[in-house]
């Protein structure tokens, strides 16, 4: 929104202002006033370039730009006001109308843009100079139409005032959920696109042939790994949930079954033995009940046996 509004305000001024000080087609002649419109095309121009060139932010650019175009306008209103006499009336009433109207759309522009500080600045920037021509001439003041663009200001002013509050919040907001997605993203070391991948993933459950190479793709080698490791487990976890060992091997007694489903989970020894909180001897003495009550020959694997008569019974 900044950089479309300081676009066209920009382009529109440099097009516009020579109208007035070279062609004489807008406005009125008088070296004052068409000076005044000079200050306001060289300083668009100046802004302008120094913007393209990158020696100006967006922000900057636009906030000394409705700055500067408000400081003309409120040299004008001056003015104006001071060189009112008999003859000139009217026509002046006409042009500080004009002024004003310019000043209060100058006003929008910032407030649209949502430029900080912008608004206030520009809102008592205005106020000054019509209070100062008002000090000089106020019969050349339209006290109707003056009233009508102040109390349009205020609205505006207040508008741009609430917003710019919530934006600030809203920018909080946003701060705060881009430092939690890094801080997450950078525990579990992975990306965005990885993150996602996941995501979708999970949600695919049970649609595992749907699922795009492509999509998989986006997986390190090891997420992958991890995954393996966590399927294996989930699915370990899963067949102790649902199978009982105990009506498979009655023969077993009940610490006998619990080394057999640490051995199903692919449990070394060693392991075994800190789950169960027993030498490792004590544990090698079990599993070798295990594999003499199932009557398994030394070559035989006692999970590959297990997992067998699972399979059968099931």
């Amino acid at each position: 929104m900044q950089l479309m509004m300081y676009l066209v305000y920009s382009v529109l001024t440099i097009i516009g202002m020579p109208l007035h000080f070279a062609l004489g087609l807008i406005g009125q002649k008088g070296i004052y006033l068409q000076a005044i419109s000079v200050g306001m095309w060289l300083s668009s121009i100046v802004l302008f370039v120094l913007f393209l060139s990158g020696r100006l932010r967006l922000t900057k650019a636009l906030f000394v730009l409705t700055i500067s175009y408000q400081f003309f306008e409120c040299v004008r209103i001056v003015f104006l006001a001071a060189m009112t006499g008999p003859d000139w009336l009217e026509a002046h009433q006409k042009l500080l109308l004009l002024n004003e109207i310019l000043s209060y759309c100058n006003l929008v522009v910032v407030c649209i843009s949502l430029v900080p500080k912008a608004p206030t600045v520009v809102f008592a920037m205005y106020t000054l100079s019509v209070g100062g021509a008002y000090a000089i001439c106020p019969e050349v003041m339209l006290n109707q139409f003056v009233l009508l663009i102040f109390y349009a200001m205020v609205g505006i002013w207040l508008y741009s005032f609430v917003m710019q509050r919530m934006a600030r919040s809203t920018s909080r907001e946003i701060s705060d959920y881009k430092m939690f997605q890094e801080g997450v993203l950078g525990m579990f070391h992975m990306g965005k696109a990885e993150a996602l991948t996941l995501i979708q993933l999970s949600r695919e459950a049970g649609r595992v042939d749907g699922i795009d190479d492509k999509v998989l793709g986006n997986l390190s080698e090891r997420t992958r790994h991890n995954l393996i490791a966590l399927g294996e487990h989930l699915q370990n976890e899963r067949r102790d949930k649902i199978v009982d060992l105990s009506t498979i091997f009655p023969q077993l007694s009940p610490t006998e079954l619990d080394v057999a489903r640490l051995i199903l989970k692919n449990m070394t020894l060693k392991e075994i033995a800190v789950a169960t909180e027993k030498s490792l001897s004590n544990v090698g003495t079990v599993r070798g009940n295990i594999r003499k009550k199932l009557g398994l020959s030394p070559g035989d694997d006692l999970r590959d046996f297990i997992l067998a008569r699972i399979k059968d019974r099931s």
